[in-house]
């Protein structure tokens, strides 16, 4: 297991250098607006959340290997080429391919690393994965200000160099197949029948939830470095900020992973989102270093407690793992698109904080939602085959 977790380190920070950068590439270099920002932040997120959900199924009928090294070897080649451009409109067009590679890598690497584990097995390895890649994040987004101010290709040229390493590391990994390896298929069997009636229930509620924390997470990365600029931060501090929501949600990540309390039921769910809501009324107001530290670390619980229920619940007891993590990663996928997106256009025409405003009326819907899920008031939809 400690390969898929190196790796899914090595991936995030990864990412999270890049994902940070990208933004920033686009103020500094090309002076976008906050429009351009959130519909470039939106178009990476609407490439991810369309490829998710095909490739996850795919990767129930492919060799997983293949698959995660497919996307390794774009994610090198896209990042290797974007930052070389000289026009804006080449580095929304590198930026499709860049997005497809984690669409190739994320849902893959879930239902690879789930295969063969009964459910105190499961908890435990998602736990260590969720802490690793969000681990790796949180140390990417911190450094990536800090690399970006001594040149703004060398987020890149890193990000690629760890996805190299990546590469090597998959390429001999084992696969366990539930269906041809008798001990496996045996836990399997016993997993789905431990799996309680309202799994299903649960499992929608959990994924919605994902898609208003990432609705959130995406406009913060995509809109705040703006209102950030604006108020007079650096680059670096910016980092910072999103580095104590990752810092947090690695926290939650740890604590959910030792306990099984939590497992369907709303209460805990729903209470991390009022978290949530009392940060995005922080953003609404307040500029003080302090309030905004406080804003990104009850982000960061909130977005944690989504995350973890959601993959939890995409991944137990059930034998269509690439297909329900890509759906699980869709729904990411999805609030990656519309917060950008939202936020771009409402920043840029009804003020700069605004899309915060947008996204607390949002979540509140969600919740309402959600506890209507729960209560039986809204039917369950069939799961897609």
């Amino acid at each position: 297991m400690i390969n898929f977790y190196i790796a899914a380190f090595l991936a995030d920070f990864a990412l999270g250098v890049v994902l940070l950068s990208l933004p920033l590439l686009l103020i500094y270099r090309f002076e976008a607006s906050s429009l351009t920002l959130g519909l470039f932040g939106a178009l990476g997120a609407l490439i991810y959340s369309s490829g998710v959900v095909a490739f996850g199924r795919l990767s129930d009928r492919m060799n997983r290997r293949t698959v995660l090294l497919s996307g390794c070897v774009l994610f090198v080649v896209s990042y290797l080429i974007l930052p070389l451009s000289h026009d804006i409109k080449c580095v929304f067009a590198l930026y499709i391919p860049a997005a497809f590679s984690m669409a190739l890598f994320w849902p893959t690497i879930q239902s690879w690393l789930s295969q063969g584990l009964d459910k105190k097995a499961l908890l435990r390895s998602l736990k260590y994965f969720n802490i690793f890649w969000c681990a790796g994040l949180t140390f990417g987004f911190l450094i990536s200000g800090f690399l970006f101010s001594i040149d703004y290709k060398a987020p890149f040229f890193f990000g690629v160099t760890l996805l190299c390493i990546v590469f090597f590391i998959l390429l001999r990994q084992p696969i366990v197949s539930e269906t041809e390896d008798e001990p496996a298929r045996k836990v399997f069997i016993q997993t789905e029948n431990d799996r309680p009636k309202e799994s299903e229930r649960y499992l929608y509620i959990a994924w919605f939830a994902n898609f208003a924390s990432w609705y959130i997470v995406g406009t913060v990365r995509n809109i705040f470095p703006k209102l950030g600029i604006e108020l007079g931060f650096s680059s670096g501090f910016i980092g910072i900020l999103i580095f104590i929501m990752m810092l947090a949600q690695t926290f939650v990540f740890f604590i959910l992973g030792k306990t099984a309390r939590w497992h369907y039921r709303l209460t805990p769910l729903v209470a991390c989102q009022a978290l949530a809501l009392l940060a995005l009324a922080i953003l609404m107001r307040n500029s003080g270093v302090v309030y905004l530290m406080i804003a990104f670390f009850l982000l960061g619980i909130s977005g944690g407690m989504t995350y973890f229920s959601s993959i939890f619940y995409s991944l137990y007891g059930f034998i269509d793992k690439g297909k329900r993590s890509g759906l699980h990663e869709g729904f990411i996928g999805a609030g990656a698109f519309l917060g950008p997106l939202v936020g771009g256009v409402t920043a840029g025409t009804l003020g700069i904080r605004t899309p915060y405003v947008f996204a607390f009326f949002m979540l509140v819907i969600i919740i309402i939602f959600e506890i209507s899920m729960a209560r039986g008031k809204i039917r369950i939809p069939k799961f897609p085959q």
